[in-house]
């Protein structure tokens, strides 16, 4: 019964380890399946930003396009060829407007398909310095005024085809941010993007967006009000917080666990780097059912083998006693006064005692595989074999007197018993027989 409570217990244990390694193993899965979609979503975003088509050919554009070097000259360029201009390049790259700028942050010319806040330069100020310095950016932020969400991109207008002549000014294309909401709702896990500050500029959560990462201070806030990136939002100095902060590696939302992963995104943003973020929830990886049933199945299986090994334990205990017993029965046969030799079911001789030894003159090793015949001395009765044999042969035991000869000649007189050995089918699988001398040699011949 110890033993059986032991084995419970153990397979208790087992189970719940097993439950434990395969939650780890679905948790390794999924992790490596989030950093795969990770990895696509910040290469899809790089597409769209810093990798696109839009910013390459807003850095072409302030290289080669004379119209807009001319208008970042601050020459007299009549203003319907300019909006003429600016027209055929929204249809050509697309974008929704183009503003240039010249050397000094003033505003030379703008698109009228889309006025831009009176404040819009200012806001922008750091990304127009960046680009006066020669680097082209993207950026993120909500247009003064309306408040819509735009991608801008900032490209420095050089004097001539070189990259590295003098800057002549700014050229800012806008385009829509609806982009990026369509890159994060890809694959169906919730991630955000987060400015420089934290603050959520778009979410696959739409209750998230503008929200910014824990600990909220006055003094973030503060920072991200005065940046005008998001234009009035932060006005009134009272933001909204995510459910993780700058450095959390899993949280719970809605009182479901969640695995926080990241991604930077390096937009050139003299502000620092973007981030991508992902949330996911991995309580459903894992239900109670699902740990039921590992549990359970783990449980039958280790119950089973300890069974198993129990039982062959026990065997074991008792083939050791059994061996014991025939080590006594062994040298009990070999100190016996009686002379004892064992043969197979064909009669061949396998083994026999030291007293057998000495009575025939034979060693063992001469005697294996032979017959006891070869003591037989020719003065046995036939009719005493015929008798001995067909007992054998029914099974039974059979006992009498032979005469045989030893191997120095002499002649014995032996009482022999001889009895079958049946295996559990009933087959002979051996024979014992015991011998006990009667006569010396020389009664057997005054006999004779």
């Amino acid at each position: 019964m110890r033993d059986l409570l032991g084995l419970v217990l153990v397979a208790g244990m087992g189970a719940l380890l097993a439950v434990q390694a395969v939650t780890l193993w679905r948790l390794d899965d999924r992790a490596q399946q989030r950093q795969r979609i990770l990895d696509e979503t910040q290469q899809a975003l790089l597409a769209q930003t810093l990798h696109s088509s839009t910013l390459s050919g807003a850095i072409a554009v302030g290289l080669a396009d004379p119209a807009i070097k001319d208008l970042a000259r601050g020459f007299d360029v009549p203003p319907e060829e300019a909006q003429l201009h600016f027209a055929r390049l929204r249809m050509r790259l697309p974008v929704l407007s183009v503003h240039v700028i010249d050397r000094a942050g003033r505003s030379m010319a703008q698109d009228d398909s889309e006025r831009a806040a009176p404040g819009r330069l200012q806001v922008f100020q750091p990304y127009i310095s960046q680009a006066l310095g020669g680097r082209a950016s993207v950026f993120a932020a909500l247009e003064q005024g309306t408040r819509t969400r735009n991608l801008f991109y900032v490209a420095p207008v050089r004097s001539t085809a070189r990259a590295d002549s003098e800057v002549l000014g700014v050229v800012m294309l806008k385009t829509d941010a609806a982009a990026l909401d369509a890159v994060l709702n890809r694959h169906g896990l919730t991630t955000l993007l987060l400015n420089p500050h934290g603050v959520a500029f778009s979410a696959t959560r739409p209750g998230w967006r503008y929200a910014m990462t824990a600990p909220l201070t006055q003094q973030r806030i503060d920072a991200v009000r005065q940046s005008g990136i998001f234009a009035g939002y932060f006005r009134n100095g009272v933001a909204s917080a995510l459910p993780f902060d700058e450095d959390s590696t899993e949280v719970r939302v809605d009182g479901a666990r969640h695995v926080v992963d990241r991604r930077a995104l390096d937009w050139l943003d003299p502000a620092g780097h973007w981030q991508l973020v992902a949330l996911d929830n991995v309580s459903a990886l894992m239900t109670w059912r699902d740990r039921w049933w590992v549990a359970s199945v783990a449980f039958a299986l280790l119950l089973l083998l300890g069974l198993l090994a129990l039982r062959l334990r026990r065997q074991g205990e008792r083939l050791d006693a059994l061996g014991g017993h025939h080590d006594v029965l062994r040298e009990a046969l070999l100190a016996s006064p009686m002379a004892a030799v064992l043969t197979d079911a064909d009669g061949r001789i396998v083994w026999a005692n030291a007293q057998y030894e000495r009575d025939s003159g034979y060693a063992l090793a001469a005697l294996r595989g032979q017959k006891p015949s070869l003591l037989a001395s020719g003065q046995t009765p036939p009719a005493t074999y015929r008798d001995l044999w067909s007992t054998l042969m029914a099974g039974r035991r059979w006992e009498g007197s032979l005469v045989n000869r030893d191997r120095a000649g002499q002649l014995h007189e032996e009482w022999v018993q001889i009895d079958p050995v049946f295996d559990g089918c009933g087959r002979r699988i051996a024979m014992v027989g015991w011998h006990q001398r009667r006569a010396s040699a020389q009664r057997v011949r005054l006999a004779a």
